[in-house]
């Protein structure tokens, strides 16, 4: 585990929405005060290029422990008695998911994959340089970073993901939605498909569809370099690099892509003569007046480029709509996750818009029963 995650915090402002530092959370602010002991009250951004040393974290262990657990420094520090006492901090600071954040935290340390070996080690006691692990990880699951970000890593449906914070943590949604990709390819039979995905952030839908099919050629875009590196980490770790062609580019609103880098192949990819039998996304889509009211764990240390759909949340859909009325094959399909409040407006521009080109197709609910998935098909030309 590399602790220097738990410091490399990146703390993202609008322009026009600065929060000041007395709004954050108090142990976040120990975070920060920390690696900028001379910080002004208001922040616009912290890098994530920030090093530290052994005596900053020795004074973050000392910030935590004074602060959490003053009476029980000597008490036996056997898993459960670790746990049941970060789970009651994590409940009384309002934590979401206290148990299993503690958790993951503690499985993270001790080296296992699997939550339900914990039971088998509840007397066991932790190092003291488990200890101080734990302590500072729990520390800044206090600042409300997510977990994700703080082990590392992630199962994303039969894979597991490396994570990086600000990169966008995959939600368990979104594999109904390779579900969904998976079942229309079942259609295609052996066919070895062409698949676009757009914003591919730690690649969790395009590894997870070559994982479950190896007859597939799948090109991933994302516009944030930093996914890029990620997703072709991920894919090098999991062995699936031979299927994916991996681009740092933008769709533009225009319905056009520009490349700026070509991770796969020193050859130009020229996207106007590309054609696909599906498109997938799960483009930003959260109205911008929205962004705000997220949990911190999201608008605080995920990327709000890749949250913010601007001011109908429909700000990168209508150019997908526009590339794949193009793009797509006939009869290939261009598959979203959207905002439940979208379906009808999608609905209605690509009748309005796209007549003879595109149908729209279907929807289907997440594990919400929220309208949450478009189909729409590319008609024969």
């Amino acid at each position: 585990m590399n602790l220097n995650l738990c410091f490399k915090i990146r703390v993202i402002f609008y322009e026009s929405n600065m929060r000041s530092f007395q709004y954050l959370p108090v142990s976040f602010k120990r975070c920060l005060k920390l690696l900028t002991p001379n910080s002004t009250r208001t922040l616009k951004k912290f890098s994530d290029n920030t090093e530290i040393n052994s005596d900053m974290v020795q004074e973050f262990v000392k910030f935590s422990s004074s602060a959490n657990n003053p009476s029980d420094k000597h008490d036996k520090q056997t898993i459960a008695n670790v746990m049941k006492r970060w789970q009651e901090i994590f409940i009384k600071e309002n934590i979401a998911e206290p148990k299993e954040s503690i958790q993951h935290i503690t499985a993270s340390i001790i080296g296992i994959t699997k939550l339900s070996d914990l039971a088998k080690l509840q007397n066991e006691q932790l190092s003291e340089e488990q200890l101080q692990k734990l302590e500072i990880l729990c520390e800044c699951r206090l600042s409300r970073m997510p977990v994700q970000y703080l082990i590392g890593q992630w199962d994303f449906r039969d894979i597991t993901l490396k994570l990086e914070p600000p990169i966008f943590i995959p939600r368990p949604e979104t594999e109904i939605l390779v579900e969904l990709m998976l079942k229309r390819m079942n259609d295609f039979g052996n066919k070895s498909c062409e698949i676009l995905e757009i914003g591919c952030g730690s690649g969790a839908i395009c590894l997870s569809l070559l994982q479950s099919r190896k007859n597939l050629r799948v090109v991933a875009i994302d516009i944030n370099p930093h996914a890029c590196d990620l997703t072709k980490e991920n894919a090098k770790n999991l062995n699936l690099e031979m299927g994916l062609i991996l681009l740092n580019a933008k769709l533009n609103e225009t319905g056009n892509i520009s490349v700026k880098k070509n991770y796969t192949s020193s050859q130009p990819l020229k996207f106007e003569q590309l054609r696909f039998d599906f498109i997938v996304s799960n483009p930003p889509y959260i109205p911008t007046q929205r962004i705000f009211s997220l949990q911190p764990e999201v608008r605080v240390y995920e990327d709000i480029k890749a949250l913010n759909g601007g001011n109908d949340g429909l700000r990168l859909i209508k150019p997908i709509l526009l590339y794949a009325s193009v793009a797509l094959n006939d009869d290939g399909f261009l598959i979203l996750e959207i905002d439940s409040s979208h379906c009808e407006q999608i609905k209605m521009l690509v009748e309005e818009n796209y007549a003879g080109k595109l149908q729209f197709e279907s929807v289907y609910k997440d594990f919400n029963e929220n309208d949450r998935y478009v189909e729409i098909k590319r008609i024969h030309r």
